[in-house]
């Protein structure tokens, strides 16, 4: 069997489970596996004679091969048909040919709205804005019970092609009609803080992840950046090539993360390139960063080359391969587990952080000064913050009861400041579609 070239570190959803075995058609096979052969033969024998609903027979194998795979009990593993793997190579390659729309799905009514235009995309300076509600792809008319995935596929297309969308705000509707055509998938956005503080958040990792690093990083210290953030909250991973990559801009030469087999054969990933991060480095993370950035995360901790802040990673440390089967279809399996380069496998663990606090003061902190119980041991300032009653925001982050450093983030200014806080609400990943 031949290995797909691809090797997927991220946090994919399994879509489709269902409960059956491989469908055996005219192969030489032992008496076993031929019992369960004639048990599915009999099954599809059934289902002709006395199944109501129509029947196709493509997708009714589909699921039974799906069913095989899940019968191994790991999420991560599936198979795929053919048009299956040529939709998941698209989204981990960052491009596809459609409008360039963020879709969001309430889970709650089923009702899809915008979340944002892509910028450079056709739906881009269209007047959409988020919480527009999509009610019609052509001239199909959106039910609740669609899948998102259902109707960004509806919106895709082949490059040049027409789709006309109606979105209604106000309970007016408005029809717009776009072009098709290639969408790069912003996977990295950049800003600039308060005191020369760069500000690059990675959403996943993918293809154009890479070069899209290189560009923001580049573009923060023009600006002058002497200090960098680096957000992978809410990120469920992705291309192991991508953040190995990446992680290769930051870090100094030597192991990234290594690999190990069911064999116990060992793959180390190492950066040989003489680039290293001349500035101080934050890393965000949460409980949804997951795989690839735990990876990148990891990483930087082991080497000391940054400080992480937030919540718990998710904890997946494993490994899925593409493998394929020989009619254009493949099976995705979990074959390795991987390591930090201090050799630490953190699946169904996470990486731990620092604890955070917030407290209200009327004056600064001082190193070994006490809050309640808690000693401050040391600090970085980046920006005082009056609140509404003359108090200093301050965030400090706690190891062991004794506050090891803390920041001043200035309000409006600090998009991090309100998001660890929980001002703002976390989208997650699989809540989220590009048409």
């Amino acid at each position: 069997m031949k290995k797909f070239s691809k090797i997927l570190v991220g946090l994919l959803v399994v879509v489709c489970i269902v409960e059956g075995f491989f469908l055996y058609r005219a192969y030489a096979i032992p008496s076993t596996t031929l019992q369960t052969a004639r048990k599915i033969n009999r099954i599809e024998q059934i289902i002709d004679k006395y199944y109501k609903g129509s029947v196709k027979k493509s997708e009714l194998e589909d699921c039974t091969y799906k069913g095989l795979v899940a019968g191994l009990g790991d999420v991560y593993s599936t198979y795929y048909s053919e048009d299956d793997f040529k939709e998941l190579e698209q989204s981990t390659s960052g491009v596809y040919y459609g409008v360039g729309i963020y879709l969001t799905q309430d889970i709650k009514t089923g009702i899809i709205t915008v979340v944002k235009p892509v910028k450079g995309s056709p739906a881009d300076g269209s007047g959409l804005k988020k919480g527009d509600i999509l009610t019609k792809v052509g001239n199909y008319k959106l039910k609740t019970s669609d899948a998102l995935d259902d109707i960004v596929k509806k919106i895709k297309g082949a490059e040049g092609t027409k789709v006309k969308l109606t979105f209604t705000r106000n309970q007016t509707s408005k029809t717009y009609t776009f072009t098709r055509q290639s969408i790069e998938n912003p996977t990295v956005e950049t800003k600039m803080l308060q005191d020369k503080v760069g500000y690059l958040q990675i959403t996943e990792f993918d293809e154009v992840t890479v070069s899209q690093f290189r560009s923001g990083l580049k573009s923060l210290k023009k600006q002058g950046a002497k200090k960098l953030i680096i957000d992978l909250r809410d990120n469920p991973g992705g291309l192991l090539t991508s953040v190995v990559d990446i992680a290769g801009q930051i870090l100094p030469k030597g192991t990234i993360v290594y690999t190990e087999d069911k064999n116990g054969n060992k793959k180390y990933y190492k950066d040989t390139k003489n680039e290293q991060l001349d500035m101080p480095l934050c890393v965000l993370v949460n409980g949804n960063s997951a795989s690839a950035a735990e990876i990148l995360s990891g990483a930087i901790k082991d080497d000391k080359a940054g400080t992480l802040v937030g919540e718990t990673t998710f904890g997946k440390g494993i490994v899925q391969g593409f493998f394929e089967v020989g009619d254009g279809s493949y099976v995705k399996l979990t074959y390795s587990s991987y390591y930090t380069p201090a050799g630490h496998n953190i699946h169904k663990k996470g990486i731990k952080q620092w604890r955070h606090i917030v407290v209200e003061t009327r004056r600064g902190l001082a190193p070994s000064q006490k809050v309640g119980n808690l000693a401050v041991s040391s600090f970085f300032l980046i920006h005082p913050f009056p609140t509404h009653k003359g108090h200093l925001h301050v965030k400090l982050l706690v190891k062991d009861g004794h506050v090891s450093q803390f920041a001043f983030f200035k309000g409006a200014h600090c998009l991090i400041d309100a998001q660890l806080l929980g001002g703002i609400d976390r989208c997650h990943a699989d809540d989220i579609g590009e048409g």
